[in-house]
């Protein structure tokens, strides 16, 4: 049962997380939901946590947490 909801959990992540192709700022390669759709977040912890630690902006297209608003495609402060 817990396998199953890793997996459903992963799935709903990858979609919500797929590249935003409406995103135009020409950086979206640092952005998260880019990173996190290349497994930045698995490959690279300890600097995805440096990116996503005592978050100040919230993402209103994908939902992610970030420091900067650089690593967003829509920022918002929180």
């Amino acid at each position: 049962m817990l396998k199953w909801i890793i997996k459903e959990v992963f799935i709903m992540a990858e979609e919500l997380t797929q590249q935003n192709t409406e995103c135009c700022t020409g950086t979206h390669s640092e952005h998260l939901c880019y990173l996190i759709s290349q497994g930045f977040n698995l490959s690279n912890e300890q600097e995805y946590r440096i990116l996503i630690e005592d978050a100040e902006y919230r993402c209103d297209h994908c939902g992610h947490h970030a420091k900067s608003d650089a690593n967003l495609c829509v920022p918002a402060r929180l």
